[in-house]
């Protein structure tokens, strides 16, 4: 691999999953001063990335036009806008519902990866019509088995029903007293049955000495935005999301 200007940051896990190269373009004023300028390192950089089989994504604050603007010059396309909520840890409240509600153990792996691989329809690979179905799946997948290869996140609860797994929650412990939930899922058929509510819930209990949660999720899912909202959270934060697709036999 080449090294690159600092703004083009290469990902190497998204890059074993999807078998090409992937990056992540940081777009800031001074990236896009230098890319504007034909004769500049990072132009030429930029010009033999897209030549190949890659894909690359950025995501930027939407205010940011000089980089909205940037991004679609160079053939990017809006997929997607993130937005992220948060609420104060809430230090006393409990879940009514009548499942079990637990912190993942081990043994719960194969369960929790398949529940993953069915579970998403608007994450920002599912909404990009350039990734099928299956590499869209596949990719939640591989997201919750890194937690139990010890690769990804902090800590997970799930909710069983009739000794089986039907919900997950994973989490990472961030920095400022902020505790993240990067992943949540509950399976089709027990949905809208307080059992994400409980798990964020129990979440809370367990990790109370954090003093804020937060979570994203996307403008196309409704039902999570309002999901979110009844909880108490607030939107802190928006992102437009950016994909760029290219593939040898495109040359």
């Amino acid at each position: 691999m080449i090294s690159k200007h600092e703004s083009i940051v290469y990902d190497r896990w998204l890059s074993q999953v999807l078998n090409r190269d992937v990056y992540d373009l940081r777009v800031d004023e001074d990236l896009i001063r230098q890319a504007v300028d034909d004769k500049s390192v990072v132009s030429k950089q930029l010009d033999e990335l897209q030549a190949g089989k890659v894909f690359i994504y950025s995501k930027i604050l939407p205010q940011v036009l000089t980089a909205v603007s940037f991004l679609e010059s160079r053939g990017f396309n809006l997929v997607d806008t993130g937005i992220v909520f948060e609420k104060p840890v809430s230090k006393e409240s409990k879940t009514t519902s009548q499942i079990t509600i637990r912190l993942a153990v081990p043994e719960d792996r194969d369960v929790v990866v398949e529940l993953a691989g069915k579970s998403f329809t608007y994450s920002r690979f599912h909404l990009d019509r350039a990734f099928r179905k299956d590499e869209a799946d596949s990719l939640k997948r591989e997201w919750v088995a890194n937690y139990f290869n010890g690769n990804r996140g902090d800590a997970m609860v799930v909710a069983e029903a009739d000794m089986k797994v039907i919900g997950f929650l994973l989490l990472i412990f961030g920095k400022d007293s902020r505790l993240i939930i990067d992943l949540i899922a509950v399976g089709e058929q027990q949905r809208r049955k307080g059992i994400a509510e409980g798990m964020i819930i129990r979440a809370e209990s367990e990790y109370s000495k954090f003093s804020t949660i937060s979570a994203g999720t996307q403008l196309a899912n409704t039902p999570s935005l309002r999901f979110y909202e009844r909880m108490g959270f607030r939107i802190s934060m928006a992102k437009y999301v950016f994909h760029y697709h290219h593939s040898a036999e495109q040359r």
